[in-house]
């Protein structure tokens, strides 16, 4: 199984402000939507909560695996076939995404979640938004080292209004 974190983070790291993104960027939803199509996601609880508060339920499309260590008090946007599935941990996340299927697991935020998952990541697919931002929330310190670039393409948000590059990084080794 390929764990793979995806995020969309400011020039200074920032990630999230007040349980949202900082930025709109459709060109970014869009490409996100298809990275993760099919596939299995790991969140946390108030990653969640955010999704479920803008679109009434889980991601659709994909199964989602919520990381919280009051698992299950959260049952709000249950959806069909018991989407989402929930853990305590981390390690039973990733058994859970396992028993599930998963190819390539997509972990898409938050920090704490970006945190734990870091070790078993092999892959980063950043949306780098080309400009820093004010927030409550950024990527720990030092998240890519042990990381080397693969692929870049800065013209995909030459035409946004928010410039941004999608940039995939590997884990050095892999």
């Amino acid at each position: 199984m390929t764990v793979t974190i995806v995020v969309a983070a400011a020039e200074n790291d920032v990630i999230g402000v007040r349980g949202e993104l900082p930025w709109h960027i459709p060109a970014d939803l869009r490409h996100f939507k298809r990275l993760t199509m099919g596939h299995t996601v790991l969140m946390g609880r108030r990653t969640h909560d955010s999704i479920v508060r803008r679109l009434g339920g889980p991601l659709p499309g994909r199964t989602s695996v919520v990381v919280s260590r009051s698992v299950g008090g959260a049952a709000s946007g249950a959806g069909p076939e018991g989407n989402p599935h929930w853990a305590s941990s981390m390690e039973e996340a990733l058994d859970v995404a396992r028993r599930l299927g998963g190819g390539e697991v997509f972990a898409i935020g938050g920090r704490a979640v970006f945190e734990a998952v870091l070790p078993h990541t092999e892959r980063i697919v950043l949306t780098r938004v080309r400009r820093d931002y004010e927030g409550d929330v950024s990527m720990p310190a030092g998240w890519l080292d042990g990381f080397t670039e693969v692929e870049r393409d800065d013209e995909s948000g030459e035409t946004s209004e928010v410039p941004f590059s999608i940039i995939t990084y590997r884990r050095i080794g892999s």
